[in-house]
Parts: structure tokens; sequence; C-alpha cells
């Protein structure tokens, strides 16, 4: 089952190179994206999540156009976390209601959260460590427990078939980032996963297939093994990317030093 970007085209104001074009299939499994500022990154995600209509193009699930279905109906198929999920409206939830939220595309708005429901929220709340916190208002917590909070919400949803997170790992300690990839590997035989990352380490932990992109294309396009090591160039001609078995780095030349200036 994959999700396939067909042309798609994302058009910019006239002059401007486009957002994002280009052809995609994801899936089975984990798709990372990598590339710099303005690359294309959260175009081509929010493309793929029908949050965005492309110009030319289509994207598809299982053959129908994921921007033509009803909202309720792509919303029951894609799960999906943006980069930036607003702070202020909702600040005074708890991190269970905010979890919950991730249920209301299958439930309804207003539907009570059962022993059922709860059982299935502590599970997530025990996979991201944040047991401690449930009956924590996110206007209480850290940024980086906040966005945990915000990925327990995308991901409750088992009965979606795609998953679609921008940036997920932003402000994350290391150990709770990896604690998160290895949550979604435990997902990746039973969804399609599009996700965004801009650290190269937490990409090669994530494996499966590697797209980067430079300036709205698709730069390389293939198994992470494979695509890594040429991942560098994205970043910058004085940038390399290590991979060495299970570890990975990212190299980047020392600039020359200036000769001293002589004195007067």
């Amino acid at each position: 089952m994959s999700l396939v970007l067909d042309d798609v085209l994302v058009a910019a104001p006239p002059g401007s190179q486009p957002r994002f074009r280009g052809s995609l299939r994801c899936g089975p499994g984990i798709t990372v994206v990598v590339g710099r500022n303005g690359a294309g990154k959260s175009t081509l995600l929010d493309a793929a999540a029908g949050l965005l209509r492309p110009d030319s193009g289509s994207v598809r699930w299982e053959g129908v156009d994921v921007t033509s279905m009803p909202s309720t109906t792509r919303a029951r198929l894609i799960a999906s976390l943006g980069q930036r999920p607003p702070d202020a409206p909702l600040a005074g939830l708890t991190v269970v209601e905010r979890i919950a939220q991730g249920l209301v595309p299958r439930r309804g708005p207003r539907a009570s959260i059962t022993p059922e429901v709860r059982s299935h929220i502590n599970g997530v709340l025990t996979a991201l460590s944040l047991e401690a916190l449930a009956e924590r208002r996110l206007g209480q917590l850290s940024g980086g427990e906040r966005q945990r909070a915000h990925l327990g919400r995308a991901i409750i949803d088992d009965d979606a078939k795609v998953l679609i997170l921008d940036e997920p790992f932003a402000g994350l300690d290391h150990r709770s980032a990896l604690q998160a990839v290895a949550l979604l590997q435990a997902r990746a035989e039973r969804q399609t996963i599009l996700i965004s990352v801009h650290d190269l380490s937490l990409a090669h932990a994530l494996g499966g297939t590697l797209v980067g992109l430079r300036g709205g294309r698709i730069d390389i396009n293939g198994p992470m093994a494979e695509m890594l090591p040429k991942a560098g160039p994205l970043f910058g001609d004085d940038v390399r990317v290590v991979v060495d078995g299970a570890w990975s780095g990212v190299l980047r030349r020392r600039p020359e030093p200036h000769p001293p200036t002589p004195s007067p």
C-alpha cells in the first residue's frame, strides 16, 4: 500500500522556483525527507497529507486522489503532525485530552473517553514516557514535553493507514528522540510513514528510504544505507556524512584561519 505523488507541482510567485516539483512513491514502511530550510520539505508533506492542493499533478492512495476525498475520510486515512502546532489554543488541554484528539476523526468530537480508550491512551503515554504528565496542561509543559504530547496525538490512531510527521523530533532531547524513533519503527510494518528530519543521525536511525530535497526538487531518493553518504552536499559543499555500520555522523570542514593582521 503506497502513497503516490505523481508529477506534483506546487507553484510559487512568478519569478521564483516552484515550492515543490516531483514524483514520489511512499511506503510501505518509512520514508525520511531531508534538506536545508526552504528546500520544500513541509510543502511536500502538506501536499502528501492532502492539506495543500497541488497546482498540477496528483496525490493518490490506492488509486484515489487524496485531495478529492471528503475531509473526514482523509482524516481517517492520514494522521499527521505539522511542524509547529499552535501553542495558545491548546494550552488549556491536558496531555490526555491532547492525545485523545487523535481519535476524533474515527470517534467524533464529542465521544467520551471510555475505559478502553483510556487504556489505549495509557499505552501511548507509556511509549512516550508521559505517564507522570498525563493530567498536566500543555501550557505548563516544556517545549519538548509538549512535542511528545503532540506526537502522541498523531500516533494514537492505529487504524490510520498513513502517518505524516513534519520535524516531530524538534525540541526533543536525544533519549526522547530515540524513543520516538523506536516507536515509529515498530509501526512501519502496518503504516506508510512519511517523516521530515533535520538530524541526519536520526534519519539513519529511522532507516527505510531517504529522500533529499534541494530547491524544491528531489535530489536523492533510495535506500537509506545507499543515500545517506550522498546527503552531505544537500547541506553545503563543506558537509560530509560519515557512516560506519550502526554509527553515523556529520562532518563540516573547518574554516581556514585568517592570517594575523600585521601591526601598524
